[in-house]
């Protein structure tokens, strides 16, 4: 493309003619690839701020639905808790009506095993047992008509040894508390596998 109107003109100003024309050339190239440069960048910057917006999201999401479970799995040991706090309190209670009738038996079962025996006499041994949380049936007791174990005139003085009553009432007192601890014991290890396997 040659114009004949360049050739007119003196050879310098045809020279900066074309390196006008040259110059210009090259801004506008560079000014379009500066454009392309500066679109693509703008590009990657924004698939890079949706990337960045979704993992904060799925974060977010992950934390939430952490959250919930965790609370799900707090009601539910709650929940838990209650209904092994009610099972012991139900327990205590059975407790205190068992002791309160082992001893309303103390005093039949001393006057029963009599005079004759210087500790406790059988009667007194199986409520003494029972009290304690023993089996009721041991063939190891004697029978209530085995006899005297002692001669009465060989027993000592009732001042030098605890009454079959008391020891009997330390029996039923001391009992109930073994029992208690048995109790929550056994609600604690339920609660621990029950919330291991929940």
């Amino acid at each position: 493309m040659f114009n004949p109107a360049l050739s007119l003109l003196p050879g310098a100003w045809r020279l900066a003619l074309a390196a006008l024309a040259l110059g210009t050339s090259v801004y506008s190239g560079y000014h379009f690839g500066a454009s392309q440069s500066s679109q693509t960048y703008e590009t990657r910057l924004a698939k890079q701020e949706a990337s960045h917006a979704e993992t904060l999201r799925l974060a977010a999401d992950q934390r939430l639905q952490e959250q919930v479970s965790s609370q799900q799995e707090q009601a539910r040991l709650s929940d838990l808790a209650h209904q092994v706090g009610w099972q012991l309190l139900q327990t205590q209670g059975q407790l205190a009506r068992s002791q309160a009738q082992l001893k309303e038996r103390i005093a039949d079962a001393t006057r029963h095993d009599g005079q004759a025996w210087t500790g406790l006499g059988p009667d007194s041994l199986r409520l003494y047992r029972t009290a304690l949380g023993y089996p009721k049936r041991d063939p190891g007791l004697p029978s209530a008509d085995a006899g005297d174990a002692v001669e009465a005139s060989q027993a000592g003085a009732a001042e030098r040894g605890l009454p079959p009553a008391d020891l009997l009432n330390h029996a039923a007192d001391y009992g109930r508390w073994c029992q208690e601890l048995e109790s929550q014991l056994d609600s604690f290890i339920q609660l621990h596998q029950e919330a291991d396997h929940g």
